[in-house]
């Protein structure tokens, strides 16, 4: 990324983008700062061919000369199989599987199974980071500009003062609180555990700044109840993905790559460095574009529709039955919480590697649907294939394996 990060200003420069430089790096110039990856793309779509829509990937498969991808069409359902000798994936990583985040619907892990089953690599599975301080059930992160105005008073519902280290309180209002993160997420887990609901106090706010701070993040006021936010922590990124070399190529897999949160980023656990999601998503895909642009091997077949699926997506029927799949996905997401807990052992991770395979069978064998049920059950099938991943990294760093 740094090697190549002139060419994050060529791309905003050819788009007739105006950007900034920030702390964050180079970045589209925006009157509200939470909105400048909303205009790239904006401005990004006006440029390219415009996307395949309600299309969700369900198989890959590895050819000589490239991949056979399958996929099912939510709208007109049906299934489609399209041969191309190049595949990008760039799907964000898995951080949806988790009952409350911050990620887009689609971020739930699939294509990272899938590229393994035709050869991928995957890596640090386990490592996700979390942020401390989301508002609407996790949907949405507030900036530290907001927060900084609550001085680092975090209380109950009935205005008690919950976070009692004063240097943590005294960080969170300078807005420099970054390297204490892990610390107030074990706060903010012991509230949950004790059924503690949590409030950033706005109540020493002077209220004229306070709106203007939201105007400037592009937050809604009306977030602000009582002068409380009730906040919560939320699954923000995950770090585990696919292992790429330095173009972007998916390691054992020609002409297959992978960008943004499907790349396996570190195992560090502190996420990425801010505004690495504009910087590997530019960079990256100007390596991809130019290596496929040079190679130029050009032979994709357009979409070819077939009637039944591939026999392990025999979740799909015409007919809905009522498999509890909300009940499922709940309890896969609390698993998935506990697997990335600090305090997992190894004893655990095999009791819980049998309950997922025995949840595994249940869907197999139970659950039917189509249209946007088929994806649900979809997302919640895949979704135990990504906690065994975890499981398997986990047991892999308690081993010193790999």
């Amino acid at each position: 990324l740094y090697r190549n990060s002139n060419i994050v200003i060529n791309f905003f420069e050819e788009l007739g983008i105006s950007y900034e430089k920030t702390s964050f790096g180079i970045m589209p110039e925006c009157l509200i700062k939470s909105q400048g990856g909303k205009k790239l793309i904006n401005c990004l779509l006006q440029h390219i061919e415009q996307p395949l829509c309600n299309k969700i990937l369900i198989d890959l498969e590895k050819s000589d000369d490239g991949i056979i991808a399958l996929f099912y069409d939510i709208q007109l359902d049906q299934f489609i199989r399209i041969y191309t000798n190049y595949l990008v994936l760039a799907t964000g990583g898995y951080a949806g599987q988790f009952n409350y985040n911050d990620n887009s619907p689609g971020s739930t892990g699939e294509t990272l199974i899938l590229a393994k089953k035709i050869g991928a690599r995957l890596k640090g599975m386990s490592t996700v980071m979390s942020h401390p301080w989301s508002i609407y059930n996790g949907r949405q992160i507030l900036l530290g500009g907001v927060v900084s105005l609550s001085q680092g008073k975090i209380v109950d519902e009935e205005g008690i003062q919950l976070l009692k280290d004063e240097y943590i309180c005294d960080a969170i209002a300078r807005d420099d609180y970054h390297e204490m993160i892990d610390e107030i997420l074990h706060f903010e887990l012991d509230c949950i555990k004790q059924k503690k609901d949590m409030y950033l106090d706005m109540s020493h706010a002077d209220e004229t700044i306070l709106n203007e701070r939201f105007k400037k993040y592009g937050f809604s006021t009306k977030v602000v109840k009582n002068k409380r936010i009730k906040i919560t922590p939320t699954m923000h990124y995950s770090s585990g993905g696919i292992e790429i070399n330095a173009n972007a190529e998916v390691i054992n897999l020609n002409r297959v790559f992978a960008t943004g949160e499907a790349q396996f980023n570190g195992d560090l656990g502190m996420g990425r460095i801010p505004g690495q999601a504009f910087a590997a998503g530019i960079v990256f895909g100007k390596l991809i574009a130019d290596k496929i642009a040079n190679e130029g091997v050009f032979n994709t077949q357009y979409p070819i529709t077939f009637k039944d699926p591939l026999e392990p997506m025999q979740l799909y029927s015409k007919e809905n039955n009522d498999f509890p799949i909300e009940e499922f996905q709940k309890k896969l997401s609390t698993l998935m919480v506990d697997l990335i807990a600090p305090d997992s052992s190894v004893v655990s991770l095999s009791l819980h590697k049998r309950e997922i395979q025995e949840s595994q069978n249940i869907i197999l064998s139970s659950a039917r649907g189509s249209g946007k049920r088929y994806e649900d059950i979809l997302t919640l099938f895949f979704g135990y294939f990504v906690a065994l991943e975890i499981i398997e990294d986990l047991e892999e760093k308690a081993f010193g394996i790999g």
